[in-house]
């Protein structure tokens, strides 16, 4: 059965509450577990209802969230519009001002597009590197005794954001699979709840805490053991129902694992990315 927990106005820091502030302060208060039913605002005071009695501890953490209470709107921005002011409205998840990016390729220190493919060939006179296990890489993933490896290390002159992609395989013999890294490379800092240095430490705001990457240091693996057997021509297509949240850092790296038995000497394949991003060529008069 709901309780309700009845308050005046003079309980409230400047004699006044709004709700829907009230109600997101109480949700985020973490001493506060027993559900919120509604919130009435009424002309001689505020009903706060919860689905069961609070707890002692919980009522002084409620009393005092009331009395720091500040009663103001929450604020939010102005909706985005077009140019002719027709607003905005959108299904996708596509982040303003970017577009979408197929590719095959990574970029280069000087152009977009022009880097690194993301092919590879187990065939003997393939123009990939192919390394032999047991081998560990720089990322600590480690290539067992009878399987090779070949890695593909991409970078972006702009931060992206990842949605889908699609694998094109031809020959893969059974065992053979793949993994997608994001790494953090060597030498660069990044956020870490569970990390040792605090944003000020590194002059940057907020509360976040940070680590330091000694080596490349995988941060999120986002295609894990996708195994791939024949041939698919048409593309094995890997959805998502978002793009990445927040954007892939610049200088960060996405490493491509392609692993087969030591006795595979025919297969092949290559995959592509679908991203957005903010440009996808260096107009005249723009810099890398």
């Amino acid at each position: 059965m709901s309780t309700t927990y009845t308050y005046q106005f003079s309980d409230f820091l400047n004699n006044t509450a709004n709700a829907e502030r009230l109600n997101l302060e109480i949700l985020s208060e973490t001493d506060i577990t027993i559900g919120l039913e509604y919130i009435t605002i009424k002309s001689n005071g505020v009903d706060i209802v919860f689905k069961t009695d609070l707890s002692s501890n919980e009522e002084d953490a409620l009393d005092a969230l009331v009395a720091a209470h500040t009663g103001a709107a929450l604020e939010y921005n102005d909706p985005p519009v077009m140019a002719d002011g027709r607003p905005i409205i959108r299904a996708d998840t596509r982040p303003l001002n970017t577009a979408t990016y197929f590719t095959c390729a990574s970029d280069t220190a000087s152009g977009i597009g022009n880097g690194t493919s993301l092919r590879w060939d187990f065939s003997p006179d393939s123009e990939y590197t192919t390394i032999s296990g047991p081998y560990t890489l720089s990322c600590g993933h480690t290539i067992d005794a009878g399987w090779k490896a070949q890695v593909i290390d991409l970078q972006f002159l702009d931060p992206v954001y990842f949605k889908d992609g699609s694998i094109y395989f031809f020959d893969a013999p059974w065992g053979c699979h793949c993994d997608m890294t994001i790494l953090v490379p060597a030498g660069n800092y990044y956020p870490n709840e569970h990390g040792n240095i605090p944003a000020s430490a590194l002059g940057l705001s907020g509360t976040q805490m940070y680590s330091y990457a000694a080596t490349d240091t995988p941060f999120y693996r986002y295609v894990n053991k996708h195994y791939i057997y024949g041939s698919c021509p048409m593309g094995d297509e890997l959805n998502a129902e978002g793009c990445m949240v927040e954007a892939l850092p610049i200088g960060w790296i996405v490493r491509g694992i392609i692993r087969t038995p030591i006795s595979d000497n025919v297969s092949k394949g290559f995959a592509s990315y679908e991203m957005y991003r903010h440009r996808s060529v260096i107009l005249p008069g723009d810099t890398p």
